[in-house]
């Protein structure tokens, strides 16, 4: 019994990490995004230390996925000295710990007995468990062509399923980076979670 209420537990928490994308954005509340058109990659700093991420495999996917989210918004992809914006991303992997608490108790059980009164409750347990997952966060950054400076950023984090298919991980990161940039240009746009 104990084996299966640890497996059910278990499993609720997998589910509920398949839904824990979280998107948040900044951005310069002065800069006038409406005169943007065309952009370009920044080349030269690797996008991790980690080399589950800085790997040919999740640039090409990140590349790919931010290129197709721009270019649908009508943004063209130039070469350096002709855009209006910079485009450059980063990503972590982080290990987190997670605890649950679960509370058996199911309330008050009335009886009567003729010489006791009322009677009764059900028992009462505790049970906590301890779980380690990853948590991935993917940074996108636009920076001003001609100042060189950041005017927005988009970060999402989610929960990341170790054993996922290479078509899986390209389906999430797709997913990740159109929920990050539903917020870019600002103001046109609704925030997601």
């Amino acid at each position: 019994m104990r084996h299966l209420a640890k497996v059910i537990a278990i499993g609720l928490f997998l589910l509920a990490g398949c839904t824990t994308l979280t998107v948040q954005t900044d951005y310069d509340t002065s800069y006038d995004f409406s005169n943007l058109k065309t952009y370009a990659w920044l080349e030269g700093k690797p996008p991790s230390n980690d080399i589950r991420i800085n790997n040919s495999l999740i640039i090409n996917r990140v590349v790919k996925a931010v290129n197709r989210n721009l270019q649908a918004k009508g943004y063209r992809l130039v070469d350096k000295d002709k855009a209006d914006f910079f485009v450059n991303w980063f990503g972590g992997i982080e290990t987190k710990i997670q605890q649950e608490t679960i509370d058996t108790y199911y309330g008050y059980l009335g009886y009567y007995a003729p010489t006791w009164g009322y009677r009764g409750y059900w028992p009462h347990y505790l049970r906590t468990y301890t779980y380690e997952y990853q948590e991935g966060t993917l940074i996108v950054d636009i920076a001003d062509s001609q100042s060189k400076q950041l005017i927005w950023r988009g970060t999402g984090q989610d929960y990341i399923d170790q054993t996922q298919t290479p078509e899986q991980i390209t389906a999430n990161i797709n997913h990740t980076i159109a929920k990050i940039l539903e917020g870019f240009p600002p103001g046109k746009s609704v925030k997601s979670r």
